[in-house]
């Protein structure tokens, strides 16, 4: 069963995706995003996807979709926090090249240290 919530950010928009994202839930994905897109007007839309417990070649797809309409609205979107399976799908299909994901909050990346940069002999 699969579940979306939508609820104002201080971006603009979350939707937050629980439950498994295949193909019994893509028509209600599809419909969700039409309904957001129709209501709010051009903005951010961030998709949270840490609820998401499977992921499918169609679920995966549905992304695609919802990322393409976002972006004919004049919108952006952002998918957030995909749990490590559907991350793993997702590269292996290549989207991750297609899509904007961001695979925790707004944690900054450690910088190297010393001893971890290459030397040049």
């Amino acid at each position: 069963m699969l579940r979306i919530q939508t609820t104002p950010s201080e971006a603009g928009l979350r939707v937050a995706v629980q439950g498994d994202l295949d193909l019994s839930g893509v028509p209600e994905l599809r419909a969700r995003v039409r309904q957001v897109l129709a209501a709010y007007g051009p903005g951010h839309v961030e998709v949270d996807l840490s609820g998401v417990g499977f992921l499918d070649c169609a679920g995966a797809r549905s992304l695609l979709w919802a990322d393409a309409r976002v972006r004919e609205q004049g919108s952006r979107v952002t998918f957030v926090r995909p749990a490590p399976p559907a991350l793993r799908l997702l590269r292996l299909l290549g989207f991750d090249s297609a899509l904007t994901i961001r695979t925790a909050s707004r944690v900054p990346l450690p910088q190297p240290t010393a001893e971890a940069r290459p030397r040049a002999d």
